[in-house]
């Protein structure tokens, strides 16, 4: 019983301090909503990488909410691999002074 509640607290206190990798979202999407331009990011890496592995190496230290593939390029002369990506966080939405009742 005491090693089920110790076993909680940690997994509850670990996932407290984990940050959550962005979203994939379709760059159709992007127009639609109001979302907040953070960064562009270019990654290069080996024509032979997976792009997976790529994006999730780059991300996992953002802190962004949605990022966007904007472009890919594959160079075979050089052996590269080039993705360009755009991070994007959903806009903090204040509270209105509207009070009225609709």
């Amino acid at each position: 019983m005491i090693s089920r509640t110790i076993a909680a607290l940690a997994l509850l206190t670990t996932s407290v301090f984990s940050y959550a990798s962005p979203e994939l979202l379709v760059p159709l999407e992007v127009p639609n909503t109001q979302l907040a331009h953070v960064e562009t990011l270019v990654i290069d890496g080996d024509i032979n990488d997976s792009l997976q592995l790529l994006l999730d190496n780059t991300l996992k230290n953002k802190t962004s909410d949605f990022y966007v593939i904007d472009e890919i390029s594959e160079d075979t002369f050089n052996n590269t691999l080039t993705v360009v990506i755009t991070l994007y966080n959903q806009p903090i939405l204040l509270p209105t002074d509207d009070w009225s009742l609709s």
